[in-house]
């Protein structure tokens, strides 16, 4: 049976509305171990509380990530990510970002890729929430909805979109139904456009006009033209995470 390490890498998690805790709490059904790569420069408690978490779960591993202060460089997630995979003590690794859940429903399945024979990596199903609990970004709009999560240690971790260096994973990937739930869109407003500033800061150095003009504006993100695709949303009708619920419903989400 294969060995599976959990990679969740986070910056200013509490700060900036990350669900972090219920991301990590999601991987412990399924993981050997937990690689939580945290930023060596934090502006909130996020690192306290996880050297607290990881004195009573003895598969968390922190591992501290020195900080390169992106501007403007697209590879700067790609890059920590290899970082914290280096870090997992594992023959295969699974990642989810900060901000996403791993579903209970994707443990057998997660379960039976653990036995296989060969080497390969697998494809998952991202739900992309906006708005609220049930409304779903439209497949091939905004973010990836088809991600490659789970791969041998020693494979080039590409996240969510395609990337040269990621070629090997790619030609690897299998299609499994793990299913992952994103609820980066609906944190806590402020908290959004804060990490929104940031993000597009470190990958392009700039802000989107957009953006700025939907921070600005007191419907938000559902302001006309800030996505082009607003009356294309999709209804969610399946169940969230156990894990997430009280995230969610803490948000002021119905689920």
């Amino acid at each position: 049976m294969k060995t599976l390490g959990g990679i969740v890498c986070v910056k200013d998690g509490n700060s900036l509305d990350y669900c972090w805790r219920e991301a990590v709490a999601s991987l412990l059904p399924v993981c050997n171990m937990i690689s939580l790569c945290i930023s060596a420069e934090n502006d909130d408690d996020t690192e306290e509380m996880a050297r607290e978490w990881m004195a009573r779960e003895p598969r968390i591993v922190i591992c501290m990530y020195p900080w390169p202060n992106p501007k403007g460089n697209p590879d700067f997630w790609v890059d920590w990510l290899q970082y914290a995979k280096e870090h997992a003590r594992a023959d295969y690794v699974f990642e989810l970002d900060a901000d996403e859940v791993l579903h209970e429903n994707s443990y057998p399945i997660i379960e039976q890729l653990k036995q296989r024979d060969g080497r390969f990596s697998v494809w998952c199903s991202r739900l992309n929430f906006w708005r609220d609990a049930q409304t779903l970004i439209p497949p091939g709009k905004c973010v990836g909805d088809r991600v490659l999560r789970m791969m041998p240690k020693d494979v080039w971790m590409p996240s969510d979109g395609c990337h040269p260096k990621g070629a090997e994973a790619t030609a690897m990937g299998r299609e499994s139904g793990i299913g992952i739930f994103h609820y980066g869109f609906l944190r806590e407003r402020k908290s959004f456009f804060r990490k929104a500033r940031k993000l597009l800061g470190y990958f392009f150095n700039t802000w989107d006009d957009r953006m700025a003009a939907a921070e600005k504006d007191s419907r938000g993100l559902m302001m006309p033209g800030i996505s082009g695709w607003e009356n294309d949303l999709r209804p969610f009708q399946g169940t969230h995470p156990e894990l997430a619920k009280p995230w969610l419903r803490n948000h002021g989400y119905d689920v």
